[in-house]
């Protein structure tokens, strides 16, 4: 049963990815603007074929927010030294003249850019609506972590420490805080 099951999904996974249907967007570059929780930033999408790369360069402007409105760092930087890049790998499934739909993987990671990264990886899905006869776009990203890992450098020639946890019950959870929307712009 388990294997007539797995055949008949790798079948129309095979079949959705053999429809070669055009996309809503017509160019192979967008780059725009993201706001979310741990994301808030610049972000660039790149078409190659039928697959999309996404990066952006963020701040976590929302857990800098909340961490100020509790009085949390108190007599620290306002906006601590650090940074979030967003990553993923997707491909565009057109749901209409205006409208992809697009699946794939990515993360993110969150740096201090000395000692410390760490970050989530998971399933991605993104929504973005082409505005009709314009060059933009408004997206929604819905990272969906599966896996959290982290890094700890210790000073020059000390100990570092590492760790990777995968849990996909809990860490889906986390879909509420690197959620983001945006604005594209095709040229």
């Amino acid at each position: 049963m388990k294997k007539e099951r797995l055949t008949v999904t790798i079948f129309f996974l095979i079949l959705l990815l053999g429809i070669s249907s055009l996309p809503a967007r017509d160019n192979n570059i967008a780059v725009g603007f993201q706001a979310g929780f741990a994301t808030t930033g610049v972000v660039v999408d790149i078409g190659v074929g039928p697959i999309y790369l996404n990066a952006g360069i963020n701040y976590p402007l929302g857990y800098n927010a909340f961490r100020a409105a509790n009085n949390e760092g108190a007599g620290q930087d306002a906006f601590p030294k650090v940074a979030t890049f967003s990553f993923d790998v997707s491909t565009a499934f057109p749901k209409g003249e205006n409208f992809d739909l697009k699946l794939g993987l990515g993360g993110i990671v969150l740096t201090d850019f000395g000692s410390v990264a760490g970050g989530l990886v998971g399933p991605v899905l993104k929504g973005e609506y082409w505005i009709p006869n314009k060059n933009y776009a408004l997206f929604l990203t819905i990272n969906m972590p599966v896996m959290i890992f982290g890094v700890l450098i210790g000073d020059i020639g000390g100990d570092s420490s590492d760790a990777v946890d995968f849990d996909p019950m809990l860490y889906t959870m986390f879909s509420l805080l690197t959620t983001s929307v945006g604005v594209l712009y095709s040229f």
